[in-house]
C-alpha cells in the first residue's frame, strides 16, 4: 500500500494471551512521508484502525516527521507475531473507544481510563491519592505515600515543587510531580511520573531520587563516603486499601502458584541480593569496603519466620478487601536489588531502598536513580495484568522500514555475504559463554547502582587474585548505539535488553548530575574505572584512594569520554526524555569546559580552554578522540534541539583541530599508542559532512571539511597499515587493536562517497582490505571475546555491509573557490598563560614608565 509509512511487529514470547497489549516505539520516517501526527494511524494486517497516539520526536530539515512516538493497543496471543503499519489515515486515531479522559483542577488531578478512576493531589508525589474501579473505592483518599527515611529513621518532609500532566492522548496519561525530600539545609530532588492507560487499571509509577550536590573528590578521586553523598536508610511507597483487607496473595514468579493467606501478620519479602552464584561479589561494598549483602536470593517472611526462599524473584503481592483488589510489584525487581514488598501496618508497601538491609544507603553527589513500580487493580473474580507486564511482549520497526526511512547512519536491514564472519562474532555479545549476560554474572554485575553496566573483563586478563577484578565499563566506545543497531536489524529481545539497562544505568549513574561544581566537570560522564585496578570503593567514578600511589593520580569526567549516540537513539526508541536530557546536556558539558569565561584563568585570559579539544595531553589540539566526541555531541544535541549554537561550536572544533593543508606526517600519527584516536575523530567528521548535506548546507564550513577528510583519508589510504602488523609499536598488544581496524574502513567509506569519481575505487578498495583484515585479524586472538573489542565491532561491523548495499551512494564532487589560508596552531588557555602575562607584565610596565615621565615632567616644569 502506498499509504504505509512503516511497519511494527509485535512477538508474545511467553505463552501470555494478551486481550490488550500497550505497545510504546519510536519509528523512523523517510523525508517527506508526514508532516503532521493528527495524519497518522495504526491499522493491523486486516486493515482495522487500531487505538494509537503519536508523538514527533525529531524532524528532517524539511519539517516533515524523521522520527515519531507511537503508543498504541492491540490483542495478541499466546506465542503469536503480528504485523501492525503506521499509515496515512483520515484521523482515524478519533476512533478510540474508551479513551483517557483527564481533568485538572485546582484541587487535583483525575484521570479516567474507562477501566478505573484515578484522583491526585497536586500537592503529592505519589502516582495517586485515591483509586475508584466502578463503583468500589479500593483506595480512601489520601491513602497513598512517599516516603524517605535517614540513616537514623526519621522521616525527611517533602515537598512538590510542582504537579502537572505531562502527556495526554487516548491511550496514555503520564503525570509528573517535581520536589524535593529536605532535611536542613541540603534536599534530595526527586521526580515521579505515573502512567496511565485507556481501558486499565494498571499503573506504571516511576520514582527517581538526585543527589544535585557536588561531589567533594578532593585529589580527584571519588570514593564511596565523600561528604558530598547523602546516606538514607528507606524509600517505600505505601498504599492503605480502601476498608478491611481480607485476604493476602503472593507469587515469587509469575509461573509460580500464588500464595494465599491471612493479611493479619506483617509479611515481607526481600531480596538482599541478586542471587546469582558470585551474589556476595567485591562489588557490592559500603564506604568502608564492607559488604552490603547478608544472604543468598531473597526470603518472605513473617516475623521472623521463614516462609519461603530462594535465588531470584519477580514478585507479586496482592491485598483483597471486600469488593476488589490491589496488587504491586517492581520492574527488574532481583536485578536491582535490594528490594521489598510488604504488609505492614495496614498498608501495601513498596520499597525501593528497604530498611531490612543491613547497610544503609549512599547516593554519591550528582548520583541519581529511578525505579518502576508496577501497580494493579481489580474487582473480586477478575485477574491482575501484573504477569504481562513482568513478562511484556516485543516490540520493533521492521528492518527494512528503518532502511528505507534513512533516518539512521549507515544503517542495512541484512548483512551481506561479506559480513557474515562480523555478525556471527558480534552474536557473541548475545550468545553463548561469553555474553555479555554471562558476563555480568562473574562479578555479579547486579544492584541499583550497578545493574546495566557492562563487565570490562579486558583489564582483568592478566588479574591474579582469588577473586574476580571488578571493573566497569560505563558505555566506553557507546555500546548503546551498538546494541540500538542490533536491535533495529534484528529484533531479538536479548539486544533491546542489554541496550535499555545500558541506556539506564548510564543516564542514572554515569553522568554527574550536579550544576556546583567546576564547568569541566558538570553534567559530564566519568571514565570507565581505572585501567587494570579494582574499582574498589570508587564505584563507577574512574579513580579510588585505595589505588593511588601517590604523584599524580586522580581527575574526572573528560571529553575523551563523552558517547551520546546511543542514548539519542535511545530516546528516539523509547521516548525517554531522560535520555534527551542527558544528550543535550552532555552537549552543554562541551561548550562549558571550553568556555573560557568559566575558568579561574578568566581574569587573565578569556578565551577558549581548549578543554573539549585535547586528546591524551593537554597540548595537543589536533584530530583525536577528545575533540571527536565533543563534535559528535554537539551533533547530536543539535538534532534534538536544533539550536546553531551546537552547530557553531561543532564547526568551530573541526577547524580548530584540522586543516586541508595539514602537515600530517608531522603529526605522528603512525604511533598508535597515543595518537590512534585521530581516527575517531575522521569518523566524526563524515558524520557531520552527511548531517551538512541533509541541511543542504554546502558552504564554507562543509567544504573546509569535506577537503580536510579527503585529505586525511587519502594519507591513511597510503600509509596505514593493520593495526596487527604493528603491535611491537605499543606498550600492550592486546585484541582491541586490530578492533580499531574496523575505524579505517569506515572513514575510507565515506571518504571515497565524498572523493572525486577518479579516487573512490581505490578508497573502497582499501576499506574492504581493512574491514577484511579487522575481523581475521580480531578473531585470531584467544582473547576476541572480551567486551571491548566486541562493542567495537557492535557498533561499526555493519558499516561494511551499508557499503556493499549501496555502491552507489557517492556525492558529486564540486570544485569551490573557498580560500582556507595556512594552518594555525591552537594553544590552550594554559599553555597562553604565561604569553599573556608577560605582555600584560610589559602593558604595565609601559604605563608606570609613562607616569613617572609625567610626574617628573610635571616636577621639572615647576
Amino acid at each position: 500500500m502506498s499509504d504505509v509509512k512503516a511497519i511494527v511487529v509485535l512477538t508474545e514470547p511467553n505463552g501470555l494471551a494478551r486481550p490488550q497489549e500497550y505497545l510504546r516505539v519510536g519509528v523512523p520516517l523517510a523525508r517527506g512521508e508526514a508532516f503532521d501526527v493528527e495524519a497518522l494511524e495504526l491499522a493491523d494486517a486486516a486493515g482495522n484502525i487500531l487505538p494509537a497516539q503519536f508523538r514527533a520526536l525529531a524532524s528532517w530539515p524539511d519539517r516533515s516527521i524523521k522520527w515519531v512516538l507511537l503508543d498504541g493497543v492491540c490483542a495478541l496471543e499466546a506465542n503469536q507475531r503480528c504485523e501492525l503499519t503506521v499509515r496515512a489515515g483520515g484521523g482515524g486515531r478519533s476512533a478510540v473507544a474508551g479513551a483517557a479522559q483527564v481533568d485538572q483542577g485546582e484541587r487535583g488531578i483525575r484521570v479516567d481510563t474507562g477501566a478505573a478512576c484515578f484522583h491526585l493531589r497536586l500537592d503529592s508525589a505519589t502516582p495517586f491519592d485515591g483509586v475508584r474501579v466502578g463503583d468500589n473505592e479500593l483506595v480512601a483518599q489520601s491513602g497513598c505515600d512517599l516516603t524517605l527515611l535517614d540513616e537514623q529513621g526519621a522521616p525527611y518532609a517533602v515537598r512538590v515543587d510542582r504537579k502537572f500532566v505531562e502527556e495526554s492522548g487516548p491511550v496514555r496519561v503520564a503525570v509528573v510531580a517535581e520536589g524535593a525530600f529536605v532535611t536542613g539545609p541540603r534536599t534530595l530532588k526527586f521526580e515521579t511520573r505515573a502512567v496511565f492507560h485507556a481501558g486499565s487499571a494498571a499503573v506504571r509509577f516511576e520514582v527517581k531520587l538526585l543527589n544535585p550536590h557536588v561531589a567533594h573528590h578532593r585529589g580527584g578521586l571519588w570514593d564511596l563516603g565523600d561528604p558530598g553523598s547523602y546516606v538514607f536508610r528507606d524509600l517505600s511507597l505505601k498504599i492503605r486499601p480502601a476498608g478491611q483487607a481480607t485476604r493476602m496473595s503472593w507469587y515469587v514468579t509469575p509461573d509460580k502458584p500464588h500464595t494465599s493467606r491471612s493479611p493479619a501478620e506483617d509479611w515481607v519479602l526481600l531480596q538482599d541480593s541478586s542471587g546469582g552464584e558470585h551474589w556476595d561479589s567485591d562489588n557490592h561494598v559500603d564506604r568502608s569496603g564492607a559488604s552490603t549483602v547478608s544472604f543468598r536470593g531473597f526470603q518472605a517472611r513473617t516475623g521472623e519466620k521463614i516462609v519461603e526462599q530462594g535465588n531470584r524473584a519477580t514478585p507479586c503481592l496482592g491485598i483483597g478487601i471486600e469488593h476488589g483488589w490491589l496488587a504491586a510489584s517492581v520492574e527488574d525487581f532481583w536485578q536491582n536489588f535490594p528490594k521489598a514488598l510488604r504488609w505492614q501496618q495496614g498498608a501495601l508497601q513498596v520499597s525501593l531502598f528497604p530498611a531490612e538491609t543491613k547497610s544503609a544507603f549512599e547516593l554519591q553527589g550528582g548520583e541519581q536513580k529511578r525505579h518502576t513500580v508496577l501497580l494493579d487493580f481489580g474487582l473480586e473474580g477478575t485477574d491482575s495484568v501484573l504477569p504481562r507486564l513482568q513478562q511484556p511482549a516485543i516490540v520493533h520497526v521492521a528492518a527494512s522500514s528503518v532502511e528505507e526511512s534513512r533516518a539512521v547512519q549507515h544503517f542495512v536491514a541484512a548483512l551481506d555475504a561479506s559480513s557474515a564472519d562480523c555478525g556471527r562474532y558480534v552474536d557473541n555479545i548475545i550468545d553463548g559463554k561469553d555474553s555479555f549476560f554471562a558476563k555480568r554474572e562473574i562479578i555479579d554485575e547486579y544492584g541499583w547502582r550497578n545493574f546495566g553496566d557492562l563487565y570490562a573483563d579486558h583489564e582483568a586478563v592478566k588479574h591474579q587474585g582469588p577473586r574476580p577484578l571488578v571493573s566497569h565499563y560505563n558505555n566506553q566506545y557507546d555500546f548503546i548505539y551498538g546494541a540500538f543497531q542490533n536491535f533495529q536489524r534484528t529484533g531479538d529481545a536479548r539486544w533491546w535488553r542489554l541496550m535499555r539497562d545500558a541506556a539506564r544505568h548510564t543516564i542514572d549513574i554515569d553522568v554527574y548530575h550536579t550544576k556546583e561544581d567546576r564547568a569541566a566537570f558538570n553534567g559530564g560522564l566519568f571514565w570507565h574505572t581505572d585501567h587494570y585496578k579494582p574499582a574498589l570503593t570508587c564505584s563507577h567514578r574512574t579513580y579510588s584512594a585505595a589505588n593511588a600511589a601517590g604523584g599524580d593520580y586522580g581527575g574526572g569526567p573528560s571529553n575523551e569520554h563523552n558517547y551520546t549516540s546511543g542514548l539519542l537513539h535511545y530516546y528516539y526508541l523509547t521516548g525517554d526524555d531522560e535520555a534527551r536530557q542527558t544528550v543535550v546536556g552532555l552537549a552543554e558539558w562541551v561548550i562549558a569546559m571550553d568556555d573560557g569565561k568559566s575558568s579561574l584563568l578568566a581574569l587573565v585570559d578569556e578565551e577558549p580552554t581548549g578543554l573539549a579539544s585535547k586528546t591524551v595531553s593537554p597540548d595537543f589540539h589536533k584530530a583525536g578522540r577528545g575533540a571527536g566526541n565533543s563534535i559528535n555531541a554537539l551533533l547530536d544535541a543539535y538534532a534534538l534541539s536544533r539550536d546553531r549554537r551546537y552547530v557553531r561550536k561543532a564547526e568551530e572544533l573541526i577547524q580548530r583541530c584540522i586543516h586541508p593543508a595539514d602537515d600530517i606526517d608531522a603529526l605522528g600519527l603512525l604511533e598508535p599508542e597515543y595518537r590512534w584516536s585521530y581516527l575517531v575523530f575522521l569518523q566524526v567528521l563524515g558524520k557531520y559532512l552527511d548531517q551538512k548535506r541533509e541541511w543542504g548546507e554546502l558552504d564554507y564550513d562543509f567544504y573546509f571539511a569535506r577537503d580536510g577528510l579527503l585529505h586525511y583519508a587519502r594519507w591513511v589510504a597510503r600509509n596505514e597499515v593493520p593495526y596487527k602488523d604493528v603491535l611491537h609499536k605499543v606498550e600492550i598488544p592486546t585484541e582491541t587493536w586490530p578492533a580499531h581496524d574496523v575505524r579505517k574502513s569506515h572513514l575510507l567509506y565515506v571518504a571515497a562517497k565524498y572523493a572525486p569519481e577518479s579516487e573512490r575505487a581505490e578508497l573502497r578498495t582499501r576499506a574492504r582490505f581493512f574491514f577484511e583484515r579487522c575481523i581475521a585479524d580480531v578473531t585470531s586472538f584467544a582473547t576476541a571475546n572480551l567486551t571491548r573489542p566486541l562493542v567495537i565491532l557492535s557498533v561499526y561491523g555493519s558499516v561494511h555491509a551499508y557499503y556493499q548495499r549501496h555502491a552507489n551512494d557517492g556525492v558529486p564532487y564540486v570544485a569551490h573557490n573557498y580560500s582556507f589560508g595556512d594552518p594555525t596552531v591552537f594553544v590552550p588557555q594554559r599553555g597562553r598563560l604565561r604569553s599573556v602575562l608577560s605582555r600584560k607584565r610589559q602593558v604595565v610596565i609601559g604605563e608606570l614608565r609613562r607616569i613617572v615621565r609625567d610626574k617628573l615632567r610635571g616636577v621639572l616644569g615647576r
